[in-house]
Order: C-alpha cells, then structure tokens, then sequence
C-alpha cells in the first residue's frame, strides 16, 4: 500500500466549495459488470465486490478485463470505474489515487468536489464530469465532458481545459501534450464509461448542453481541427454501434434517442439526444 501512495500522484480535482467539505471515504457498489475485487489494506486479502456493499479507503478497488463498476457515495458523488483499473479513495480527503485502468467522476455541485491522482500531476474541476485514464506507456489522459478542468504538473505548470478538450501528460508528469479538441457528441455516446451501466449518468443533462454548445460552434467553423476518434477514444472501452443501453431506443428514422423519466423528443439527424430539462439531481 505505501509503494501505492507513492506511485499516485496526478490529480483531477472537481468542483471547489467554499462549504464545508465532506470526505470522501467510501462509496456503494451500485452496479457490477463482470469481475471487480476489494483487495484489503490490512492484509492485502482479496473478496469480490458485492453490489450494494459499501467500499471504503484506505482498501483498493480492483476490476478484471471487459469489466466496470459503478460507486454512489452518500453525498451522490458517482465514481464509474473502467477495466484492469486500480484505485482507491485517499483517507481523509476527496481524492481518488489511480494506479492503472480509467475512471469517471462526477461529483454534484457544492459537495467540495474531488480529485484524481496519478504520478504527480493534478487536474482540478469545477462543476464537471471527467475521465481520467492511464494509457499503456504511463502517460495520463484528462478528457473534459462537461464544465472545465484545470490540470497542473507537478512544477506548477498549469492549463484549463473546457467541454470536448483533451489534455495527455508525459508519463513522468512534466509535459503536456497540446490541448485536443474531440467530437464530444460522438465520443460520449459510445464510451462505456458513460453508456455502458443499466441507469443514466446523473450529469447527463449537463453533457448534452454542452454537446450542443460544440455542435452550434462546429456548424459556425468556429472550432479548429477536431481530432480523430481513434485517438480521442485511446484507451477507453466503446460500445459497438449496434449495442445500446436499455435507456436508450432507435427512433424511426434511426436516430438514437435517450428515454427520458419525463418524456422523450427524437430530433433527426442527432445520433444522441438527453432532455436537459430533467433534473437528475432531485
């Protein structure tokens, strides 16, 4: 566990609060796909992980292949897990320490938001939902979903990102990449990370504002040159076209369509549509 501490250290960080801030220290398994173990600080013993048992730091999580999970924390903070992910809450604070695999993270808004570690570089946010993955030659991705994240090296170095850009951090955390612009629509409907679990992901009203946002300034020209999806999606587990969640159906003209608990508006021509005026939140 120490060699653990040691090795986790770049940091995506969510939404700041001038409140009071909740630790984050355990979370529900709220849903397992295939394989997903609790290895225990104390003893290094390893039992599978239950649904609707509670997890709690400094244990490790630990997901096999073709394998994900889902963690709701009392304050409804989601925490998705990808496959062959290692991680673990930081006792004491809101920060997730991923040795290897990927994660989503989405806490609500003045819950004091989170972090996520790894080799010494931290991407803070405010108000958004991120997902940070290690890829296979130790460097570090960030991909902004929705709202905006700040990541800073460990000099100091420091750049934001917005909605639909990516960032990837060399693997000894002193350099970044160029800031990439990725097709937000097309990436998040296909990532399983967002698309793969049985419910909707709470913030999904606020990544389809900002899908809008980009696809008006994609319209406009606004936008400089967007990045391939095969490089966008780099280390992160997609849905096959033909798979769809079961909240989510083919409309007549082939469009996909999300099932809103409220009601439903198939727009044409839109691979991906979320009724933003739905309040997960309450």
């Amino acid at each position: 566990m120490k060699t653990f501490l040691l090795l986790a250290g770049l940091v995506v960080c969510t939404r700041v609060s001038v409140l009071a801030v909740t630790p984050l220290t355990e979370s529900t398994f709220t849903e397992i796909i295939r394989t997903a173990d609790v290895v225990a600080a104390a003893n290094k013993s390893v039992t599978p992980a239950v649904t609707n048992n509670v997890f709690k730091a400094p244990d490790l999580v630990r997901t096999g292949p073709a394998s994900r999970v889902e963690m709701t924390a009392p304050d409804q903070t989601i925490t998705r897990v990808g496959a062959n992910t290692v991680f673990t809450f930081e006792p004491g604070g809101r920060n997730i320490l991923l040795e290897k695999g990927s994660v989503l993270f989405h806490p609500p808004a003045g819950v004091g938001g989170g972090t996520v570690r790894y080799r010494g570089t931290a991407a803070a946010v405010l108000g958004t939902t991120m997902i940070c993955v290690v890829l296979p030659d130790g460097s570090f991705k960030i991909l902004d979903l929705e709202g905006h994240v700040q990541v800073t090296l460990k000099n100091n170095t420091q750049i934001l990102l917005e909605a639909g850009q990516m960032v990837i951090v060399s693997p000894d955390g002193n350099v970044f990449s160029d800031v990439m612009v990725f097709n937000l629509q097309e990436l998040a409907s296909r990532l399983l990370l967002v698309v793969g679990f049985s419910n909707p992901l709470s913030s999904l009203p606020f990544i389809a504002t900002a899908i809008q946002l980009q696809n008006d300034q994609i319209l406009a020209g606004t936008l400089p040159n967007l990045v391939s999806f095969l490089v966008a999606s780099l280390g992160l587990e997609i849905m096959p076209l033909r798979n769809l969640p079961p909240w989510m159906v083919n409309a007549p003209d082939h469009t996909q369509v999300y099932v809103s608990p409220v009601t439903t508006f198939p727009i044409p021509n839109q691979p991906w549509y979320f009724d933003v005026h739905h309040d997960f939140d309450n």
